[in-house]
């Protein structure tokens, strides 16, 4: 069987939240075997939805071509924020070749396509052009073949490389796993995803900006010399009201790809908002933060190499550590470090900015598109952020607990105020 050994994907093959949501909202006449037809094209262009994950005696993981498995593609007759709530409960077989489903309803103007796929397929981005492909099947236009191709992490700068004492760390507790750890496999994966889900579910909250609004924004934005990325960070810090460790993910994706595939870093930002100061002296504190990090390699890439200097074998055993009790001391305490038992992040942001897509294609426009990350471990709440046309949709995705409502109210005080300015 042909293999491809995974590095960076590591991380999502047995984690038990990896569900990225998108819900597109398309105006025109599609008919149900038009869009089933499309999927079915761009799904056999595409290399990555023709593999499966395969775990070696030794622990190592690869994607394997093995046999194409089917992918759902059914009519949605509840909200798709429900559909997606449903989904979260209902395991990926990657084992198998499963890494995405497929929903849809009619609407009075077109139709709703609804996609749920397991993180390890690929990125907000990588499903972005995904649905660009769609688009262009149903149009008429050709699929180009698009070949598996992972970032590679041998071309990560020298500059990035771990330094010590982080090395030493890594290699210390590297070498006491080795000596009390053990391998996982998919059976303990579906018994942990299962007692995870078990008592559990998460809810899904929308906010738009757009035309108006939109435009006062990007306005706002260019006369300030702020990003908007950096604006919404900063609206969501005063709103919290307290010193924040924000994580927020970076793309690495070379502007020319368009396949599916992980490329993305993750930084943090640490920062309270000073009420002395207006708006705009804050925000512009915040981006010299996240820029000074983004322009320096050791940080940008830090969270790369340092997941990558970390036994694969001990990377699946945290979160079998977080989430059903394998007691390990290794183990437990990187589950710690990561925020996975206690001290999550308060503010953890995925924006794909404004979408490389067009919203235009022949009769058929895109008039909407939600991005919902999943609802990683270390994250109290994750807020996916896209824009296309004079359009930003802002989602929340959160806990259905206790501390629900108090979220809700976070993000839209943060929401109303950055509308305000």
């Amino acid at each position: 069987m042909e293999k491809t050994k995974i590095d960076k994907e590591r991380t999502w093959i047995f984690s038990p939240v990896n569900n990225i949501v998108i819900k597109v909202d398309i105006k025109g006449n599609i008919l149900e075997e038009q869009l089933k037809e499309a999927i079915k094209d761009v799904v056999y262009h595409c290399d990555m939805l023709h593999q499966k994950i395969v775990v070696d005696n030794e622990g190592n993981a690869y994607y394997g071509r093995g046999e194409f498995f089917e992918p759902v593609v059914k009519p949605m007759k509840i909200d798709w924020k429900e559909v997606a709530k449903e989904q979260e409960k209902l395991l990926f077989a990657i084992d198998k070749g499963e890494f995405i489903r497929f929903f849809y309803s009619r609407t009075e103007t077109g139709i709703t396509i609804l996609i749920i796929a397991h993180h390890i397929a690929g990125d907000g981005i990588s499903l972005t052009y995904f649905v660009q492909d769609i688009m262009r099947s149903i149009s008429g236009v050709k699929i180009e073949h698009k070949k598996l191709e992972l970032f590679n992490m041998e071309n990560l700068p020298k500059e990035a490389r771990l330094r010590a004492p982080t090395t030493w760390l890594m290699k210390y507790m590297n070498k006491k796993w080795d000596k009390t750890g053990r391998k996982f496999d998919f059976n303990d994966y579906y018994n942990m995803y299962h007692q995870y889900w078990n008592n559990r579910e998460t809810l899904i909250d929308t906010y738009y900006l757009e035309d108006e609004i939109y435009d006062s924004i990007c306005k706002y934005s260019k006369e300030n010399k702020i990003t908007i990325n950096t604006m919404i960070m900063t609206a969501l810090i005063w709103a919290s009201g307290e010193l924040c460790d924000v994580g927020m993910a970076a793309s690495i994706r070379e502007k020319s790809f368009t396949g599916m595939g992980n490329y993305a870093t993750g930084i943090s930002v640490k920062y309270q908002y000073n009420e002395k100061r207006n708006f705009t002296q804050n925000a512009r504190n915040v981006q010299k933060i996240i820029y000074d990090k983004l322009n320096d390699a050791s940080k940008k890439y830090f969270l790369l190499q340092f997941m990558r200097n970390i036994k694969p074998t001990l990377i699946d055993a945290v979160y079998f550590s977080a989430c059903s009790g394998y007691n390990n001391k290794v183990a437990v305490t990187f589950s710690k470090m990561f925020g996975y038992n206690g001290n999550p992040k308060g503010i953890s942001v995925t924006n794909l900015t404004k979408l490389p897509i067009e919203t235009k294609y022949g009769a058929l426009e895109i008039k909407d598109f939600v991005f919902v990350p999943p609802l990683v471990l270390n994250a109290k709440r994750i807020i996916g952020i896209a824009s296309i046309g004079k359009r930003m949709v802002l989602s929340l995705h959160l806990n259905n607990d206790a501390e629900a409502e108090e979220h809700r109210k976070f993000f839209y005080k943060g929401m109303e105020y950055l509308k305000s300015l």
